[in-house]
């Protein structure tokens, strides 16, 4: 009678362990940033400015609203390199102490740089045009991108013409001054007020 009663509890035993449910953790879903058009009175001002000698660019946002949490920048451009055109780019994050004093100042570098034992620099050439993109997330999870191309052109380019020409964007700049001297323009679309803006590493 112990036997059989020996039996049946290993028999149970095995059927419960058998039986037993794997339980697994369901991972919490991440919502997805909702893709959303910025109103114009919570648009920062962008500036694209070029250096006297076109080989950095300095990218200013003033008026940066409080609603953002985090900003992104990405500038791509084409360089000529050993004949061929190689697409390069030079990207970033905004610190959001820099976010909450509602205006940034930085420099974009077309080329590379060591600093290594005294900075070396190696800049691209060939470089004409590019694109801007600009990624804001609100407070909210909300995500909004401007994006823009814009041109790069020497005082020496405007003489051959007598204008700011763009004709990809059937756009023109008149100068109302004589230019002198060399310097670089840029011009951009402009995200707060519409249209175009242009900028010079010298007096417009």
């Amino acid at each position: 009678m112990k036997k059989y009663l020996t039996l049946i509890l290993i028999s149970s035993l095995f059927l419960s362990a058998c039986g037993a449910k794997k339980t697994t953790n369901t991972p919490t879903p991440v919502p997805t940033p909702r893709v959303v058009e910025i109103e114009t009175k919570d648009r920062p001002e962008i500036f694209l400015t070029p250096r006297s000698d076109g080989h950095e660019l300095y990218l200013k946002m003033n008026s940066i609203s409080s609603i953002f949490s985090s900003i992104e920048y990405e500038l791509t451009y084409l360089a000529v390199d050993g004949g061929l055109e190689i697409e390069k780019g030079v990207s970033g994050i905004v610190e959001p102490t820099d976010i909450a004093s509602g205006k940034i100042d930085r420099k974009l570098l077309l080329g590379t740089e060591s600093c290594t034992s005294g900075c070396k620099y190696k800049y691209d050439t060939g470089v004409s045009s590019g694109t801007l993109t600009i990624t804001f997330t609100t407070k909210n999870n909300q995500v909004s991108t401007f994006t823009s191309p814009f041109i790069l052109k020497s005082t020496a380019d405007i003489k051959k013409t007598g204008k700011l020409l763009w004709p990809e964007e059937n756009y023109s700049y008149t100068p109302k001054t004589k230019l002198s001297g060399s310097n670089y323009f840029i011009v951009i679309k402009d995200y707060k007020n519409g249209g175009y803006s242009v900028t010079s590493s010298g007096s417009l």
